[in-house]
């Protein structure tokens, strides 16, 4: 999403702009580098994140010693926390934005291309290096409200190459509604205290949806973190695309405690058939503990209505919250089983950059890792190798599309639960073995780019 929205703010502004989703694309690290390098920028801006972390440095590395006059500028939840350390201990980055929704980007951009004698302004929601090596940091501003964004360039993304487990037509793009979250969950760093929360005019989404339309799109992920959190909004927007005759099929993320019955009308209407929810636990201590702010009830409501209407219910679990015991997150597998989850995600827990946890780490106590990855496991196989479960996915196969989705979930089960056997983490990348050798040694991928 930041690329993406970052497409639009910079193709407004004049740039002349090029992307390569190299995940995507399956391109190697030094098809990466290649690709770069034919195109020539002056400017490369990277989405960068703590689970890739170790893979993207040794990369940027690399390129900044092909490159050494390029400016590079990082995007991503690694700078929420310690963005100032992060830039100044990676000499490969020029700087990095904090906020991808508003100017920041143009700011910094404008502000590196300055004669070096004028490398010392703060910038809003930038952090950036100046020619003697200093960190010029500038406040974090978040709005609120009401805002705009540039008509992001969804031609320049290999869309038809996006594959998504919840999808039922074909090609499928994702945008978002609004920046933020208005919630407050300790374990997640889109919470409001830590980016705000900020709605973009309905007007200006439907502009966007008819562009997606004349492009041929006929799936939509809708990426906020809470469809719905503004009731009145979403409902008008559902209205506008059944009034526009836009007839999208589509996804989101949402809440147990937003859902209604007028919001899930208008959401059915509109062409919404899967919603996902983040349940996390079946514990109402722990929910209140985390300030998930649900309660069991609440979840068997929302789940309730759903399945009235038709709506397929996925849901996001988190193993291992503090204060847990196995047996604590196995009663939230029995769970997902009991409210006829359509999908459920197990995910382990840990501290991320801009959570209430990452503020102080030190209190925050899970168990072992590998104790976790054995449960994680054990909850997958609970939950996904049901012979009833199975025969349930199977009846749902309408064409070739959801066959070929329903294959590639199940090997990537099958797939990570031999990797967690073996002790190694659940693979979260699309770069191959091989890719990741070769990036290991930064000198033998600079010869190798050399040659070619």
């Amino acid at each position: 999403m930041d690329l993406l929205y970052l497409s639009g703010t910079l193709s407004e502004a004049g740039y002349e702009i090029n992307i390569l989703d190299a995940l995507a694309k399956r391109c190697s690290p030094v098809e990466t580098i290649n690709y770069i390098s034919d195109y020539n920028p002056d400017f490369i801006v990277v989405l960068v994140g703590t689970i890739s972390w170790e893979e993207d440095k040794r990369f940027l590395k690399g390129l900044r010693a092909l490159h050494p006059n390029l400016k590079i500028i990082g995007t991503g939840d690694i700078f929420l926390d310690e963005g100032i350390k992060i830039i100044k201990e990676n000499s490969f980055f020029d700087g990095c934005i904090l906020d991808f929704s508003d100017k920041s980007i143009l700011n910094l951009i404008k502000q590196l291309s300055a004669p070096s004698s004028q490398l010392s302004a703060q910038i809003d929601n930038c952090i950036y290096k100046n020619n003697e090596n200093n960190i010029i940091a500038g406040s974090v501003s978040r709005i609120k409200g009401e805002f705009s964004l540039a008509m992001p360039r969804h031609d320049l993304f290999p869309i038809k190459e996006y594959k998504y487990a919840f999808s039922r037509e074909f090609p499928t793009a994702h945008l978002m509604t609004d920046f933020g979250c208005a919630f407050n969950c300790s374990f997640c760093p889109i919470r409001n205290d830590n980016l705000g929360f900020k709605v973009r005019p309905v007007d200006e989404i439907i502009e966007e949806l008819k562009y997606l339309k004349s492009m041929g799109v006929k799936e939509l992920y809708f990426r906020d973190q809470t469809f719905g959190a503004n009731k009145k909004r979403a409902i008008e927007l559902c209205e506008r695309m059944i009034k526009e005759d836009l007839k999208f099929s589509w996804y989101c993320f949402s809440r147990v405690d937003v859902i209604n019955e007028e919001l899930l009308d208008a959401m059915k209407a509109s062409g919404c058939h899967t919603i996902i929810f983040g349940i996390e636990s079946v514990n109402d201590k722990t929910l209140l503990d985390v300030h998930k702010r649900i309660t069991i009830e609440k979840v068997k409501n929302a789940f309730s209505l759903c399945k009235k209407r038709g709506i397929r219910r996925a849901a996001t679990f988190i193993i291992g919250l503090p204060g847990e015991t196995e047996e604590d997150i196995m009663k939230t597998v029995d769970f997902a089983k009991d409210i006829d989850c359509s999908f459920a995600s197990f995910n382990v827990a840990g501290i991320r950059p801009g959570t209430e946890w990452s503020h102080s780490p030190e209190k925050i106590h899970f168990l072992p890792d590998k104790e976790l990855q054995r449960i994680r496991n054990n909850a997958i196989k609970k939950f996904y190798l049901r012979p009833s479960y199975i025969l349930s996915r199977l009846f749902e196969i309408k064409t070739i599309h959801d066959l070929n989705v329903l294959s590639e979930e199940g090997m990537g089960i099958i797939l990570n639960l031999l990797r967690t056997k073996e002790n190694k983490k659940p693979k979260t990348s699309l770069y191959t073995e091989a890719d990741h050798a070769n990036s290991e040694n930064i000198e033998e991928k600079e010869k190798e780019v050399q040659k070619v």
